[in-house]
């Protein structure tokens, strides 16, 4: 039951994670840095703290009670992840959500998988669990890159592609920034110790370092967004006729980002030991699968050559697959 239910949860937060987007591609009048200001505001500042207060009794304490080292380290990854998340924003802006969440998640799947299991379980690749996970992820590379060439036979011969290199180069990058909120858990695991001694459950003590995480990389884009707007003369766009709605959008968008993490961080504990490194591919992959499906239906694959179009329901197949490879791993 447990196994079932890590399974669900890990899921839910893999249709979270690949949806969250969808609602900035509705609002009106609003350049990508009045959106992605609004959604680092809600989402690693208002929201994150929101939820790690409700689940994280005495949590003031606990932060108190952190060394300095290993509070400084998880700051750092934040910090560093900020600074790919801004890069994540653009690469979406550029590349649109059917091309560029496949290859910024791609890298991010692999280095998020693999990274905390070779550092922290390496044996497990000896045995028939480790084997599969690790089968699992290489097919959701082959996923990714069945996403990525359908992608390219999309955009040839229109006018996105000049915009497609310079993506591309940031996709990459915040590909192996991305995956750093799985590399914090696995490398911050000490504070969650730390919070269970001082009574919090063992589901949801890792929120802890969810709430030191994010705000770290909130300054960040905050920072750089206020930086964008201020130099454009354009904060005043921030209280048009369209603000209610562009802020109502933005808000469901930070709810469903910042509940999967939480939500993942929860059913990566239910999975047991291994869960960071079973859960990550499986998040991954999920949202790679509903963010293509988003694209599809916001009209993006409109018009694109057949051949386009079946490579991408092939990637898609692929990555259904790696997902139940992965998570079949658990049951041995």
């Amino acid at each position: 039951m447990n196994l079932l239910t890590g399974l669900f949860i890990v899921a839910l937060a893999g249709v979270l994670q690949g949806s969250f987007f969808l609602p900035m591609t509705y609002t009106k009048k609003w350049q990508w840095a009045h959106s992605w200001f609004a959604f680092s505001l809600l989402a690693m500042l208002l929201l994150n703290w929101g939820i790690a207060w409700l689940t994280i009794p005495g949590i003031g304490a606990i932060v108190a009670a952190v060394p300095v080292k290993l509070l400084l380290l998880v700051l750092f990854f934040g910090l560093l992840w900020g600074l790919g998340a801004i890069l994540f924003g653009k690469a979406m802006d550029l590349l649109g959500m059917a091309i560029g969440y496949p290859v910024i998640m791609g890298i991010n799947a692999i280095t998020g998988t693999l990274v905390p299991a070779l550092v922290f379980s390496a044996s497990v690749f000896l045995q028939l669990k480790g084997l599969l996970i690790l089968f699992g992820a290489v097919i959701s590379v082959v996923g990714i890159i069945f996403c990525a060439r359908a992608s390219a036979k999309k955009e040839e011969g229109t006018n996105l592609s000049k915009y497609t290199s310079a993506g591309l180069v940031l996709a990459i990058i915040s590909g192996f920034t991305s995956c750093l909120p799985n590399l914090g858990a696995a490398f911050s695991q000490d504070i969650t110790r730390i919070a269970v001694e001082h009574g919090v459950g063992q589901a949801m003590a890792g929120n802890v370092i969810w709430s030191l995480f994010f705000t770290a990389g909130s300054l960040v884009n905050m920072g750089y967004c206020l930086f964008v707007l201020i130099k454009g003369k354009e904060l005043k766009a921030f209280l048009n006729e369209h603000k209610t709605m562009n802020w109502g959008l933005i808000l469901g968008m930070s709810a469903m980002w910042i509940g999967s993490f939480y939500a993942y961080g929860y059913g990566a504990v239910v999975l047991g030991d291994l869960g960071l490194v079973v859960g990550w591919p499986l998040l991954v992959s999920l949202s790679i699968v509903i963010g293509n499906l988003w694209g599809i239906f916001r009209g993006e694959w409109t018009g694109a050559p057949q051949k386009a179009r079946k490579t991408l329901n092939l990637g898609i197949l692929v990555l259904i697959g790696a997902v139940l490879i992965i998570a079949a791993s658990n049951h041995f």
